[in-house]
């Protein structure tokens, strides 16, 4: 059974497993922690300062979730584990978080994807309504989600 939800400190070790799983855009945990900062602790720290996540579980175990943080309307990652791809799961986590951004007031979301056609992240997002803005952030593009144009 697939439940969607809210994510807790305490599932954040389980979100690393998943992230760390991932085979297009995989990084180490060192290059996780080097590059970006992200940890288990900044996380946490991060979930006390205005950023949320949704999940889904299958069976008690985390498969995908995604983050965004709400004071600056950035979608900021979505990760499902690879047995878990193809299912609607990313959808499934990223759509209560686009919703919760958009009422923190945000007019439109933004994320950094990986300009790489070969990894089907871009059109992931393209397919839900983000738009490529033509601005880069060092190797990634800058996308974009109105309100109007997120997919039903």
């Amino acid at each position: 059974m697939t439940v969607i939800r809210e994510v807790t400190g305490d599932d954040l070790p389980g979100m690393m497993e998943v992230r760390l799983s991932v085979e297009e855009n995989h990084l180490s945990p060192e290059q996780l922690e080097n590059d970006y900062g992200v940890t288990v602790e900044t996380l946490s720290e991060g979930l006390r300062q205005g950023l949320r996540g949704w999940l889904a579980e299958v069976d008690g175990k985390v498969v995908a979730f995604c983050i965004g943080d709400g004071k600056t309307g950035e979608m900021q990652v979505v990760a499902v584990r690879p047995e878990y791809e193809d299912q609607g799961l990313g959808r499934a986590v990223l759509d209560p978080l686009c919703e919760w951004l958009f009422a923190q007031g945000h007019s439109h979301l933004w994320l950094l994807a990986n300009p790489d056609p070969g990894i089907r992240a871009s059109g992931f997002y393209e397919r839900l309504g983000w738009k490529e803005t033509g601005e880069r952030r060092g190797p990634d593009i800058v996308m974009t989600l109105d309100r109007t144009d997120q997919m039903a």
